[in-house]
């Protein structure tokens, strides 16, 4: 029986754990600009191709534009979690690649889904090798 209830106490704290984690998240979403903006998209492929993608939209955040342009799918959209961009799969568990993605520049240090998007910015994405 006391097995039992410190099992239930210890899902509890989890629980609550990752319901405060997932609120931080949501809170710390950074702020994006509303209205239509223009932002330009370079994909970088793994043989050093380039593909560039000028994207009119009224989007917040970069993982809706690339959604918009179809440059990703609905499910990995979902999850958040993206292997396969312009049609290029990029995915670490299977050989350690990853996408890197920079806005004017500089590393984001937030996921696409979160990445917000300004008039003129200067999108990115690498298929980096390991």
């Amino acid at each position: 029986m006391k097995n039992k209830k410190t099992v239930i106490a210890l899902g509890l704290a989890l629980a609550i754990i990752i319901v405060a984690f997932a609120a931080l998240f949501i809170m710390n979403r950074p702020e994006a600009e509303k209205g239509n903006k223009t932002i330009s998209v370079t994909v970088v492929f793994s043989d050093k191709s380039e593909k560039d993608y000028s994207i009119k939209t009224d989007a917040q955040y970069l993982g809706d534009a690339l959604l918009q342009e179809k440059l990703v799918t609905e499910e990995e959209y979902s999850k958040g979690y993206y292997t396969v961009i312009a049609d290029q799969r990029a995915d670490y568990n299977l050989d350690k690649s990853w996408w890197c993605v920079t806005v004017n520049g500089e590393m984001t240090n937030v996921g696409i889904n979160q990445q917000p998007i300004s008039d003129g910015d200067e999108f990115e994405i690498t298929n980096t090798p390991a």
